[in-house]
């Protein structure tokens, strides 16, 4: 089981499609306020992983103690490491990626997807990740942001954004939508691209953007079908991929790496992107509306 709030909870899916897909191990994901209302969903003696920025997180704390309650072995991803959940874990992973000020987690986001890919690579012998090559491809791409900039200027009217994504790039749209719903206060929402045609196309019009994310891998060409028929609808698209198309208004290029590690690539311009947009519409993306770092009341 593999548990945590908002961005860490999209993590916690991240780690489901590696861990099945990699070692043949089957995660379930569990958004950490629910467990307590399932709690007979928790087999005795397993295993939970539970992940938290700052380890204080009340909802990640009362599903720990649940499953403690049930015998279960805790392994806790954590960045602040005289946290509760510190204290807590029989196993603990710490993030190390400094402190994060800013409400909306980003950089312990990457982090967290860092640990979950060491812990896969060292579960099995199927892959080999170059982690000193992949940090250099990022920052390559961090060099130059003029382009996310200019995207930026673009959503600054935008009421509404969609952002598209198939397999293990789903969870990395949800996140998407999250990071720019925090800093920017625009409606986005992520959509499994299989299901567009499942009610989500009757949206799609002139006034809205979709974000597709579509790296070179088992979902590409389904993914550019799907963003075909939303730019009939006249929906501009923003693509975020390894390969450019003319189906995209506008490209934001990531680099050509191993398939496994496309989301941390994916989301990082995308962070950029809600950064430079709250810019845009002149509101605080360090310290977003009605937010607090830690949650520490359910």
């Amino acid at each position: 089981y593999i548990t945590g709030s908002g961005t860490s909870y999209n993590s916690a899916l991240i780690a489901k499609q590696i861990l099945s897909k990699y070692v043949k191990i089957k995660g379930e994901p569990i958004i950490a306020s629910e467990l307590q209302f399932a709690p007979d969903t928790i087999e005795e003696n397993s295993v939970l992983i539970a992940i938290s920025q700052s380890g204080e997180s009340a909802d990640v704390l009362e599903a720990v103690r649940i499953t403690k309650k049930l015998n279960c072995k805790i392994i806790s991803i954590v960045n602040l490491l005289t946290s509760s959940l510190t204290r807590k874990g029989d196993v603990v992973l710490g993030m190390n990626c400094g402190p994060e000020i800013g409400v909306a987690a980003t950089k312990s986001f990457t982090a967290q997807l860092i640990l979950l890919y060491k812990i896969v690579q060292e579960l099995g012998d199927t892959i080999t990740i170059n982690f000193e090559e992949f940090s250099n491809s990022i920052s390559k791409m961090l060099e130059d942001t003029n382009k996310i900039q200019q995207i930026a200027k673009e959503l600054k009217e935008v009421s509404d954004i969609y952002i598209l994504g198939r397999g293990i790039n789903y969870p990395i749209a949800i996140e998407s939508a999250l990071k720019l719903k925090e800093l920017t206060y625009i409606h986005a929402e992520g959509i499994p691209g299989g299901e567009l045609k499942h009610g989500p196309l009757a949206l799609m019009d002139s006034d809205v953007f979709v974000i597709v994310i579509n790296p070179n891998d088992s979902t590409y060409a389904d993914t550019l079908t799907s963003a075909r028929e939303i730019r009939a609808r006249g929906a501009k698209i923003i693509g975020v991929s390894d390969i450019k198309s003319d189906v995209y208004d506008f490209w934001i290029e990531i680099p050509k790496i191993s398939e496994i590690l496309y989301p941390i690539s994916e989301i990082i311009p995308i962070q950029l992107l809600a950064y430079y947009s709250a810019l845009e519409k002149d509101t605080d993306p360090d310290y977003p509306r009605n937010l607090a770092k830690s949650v520490t009341v359910k």
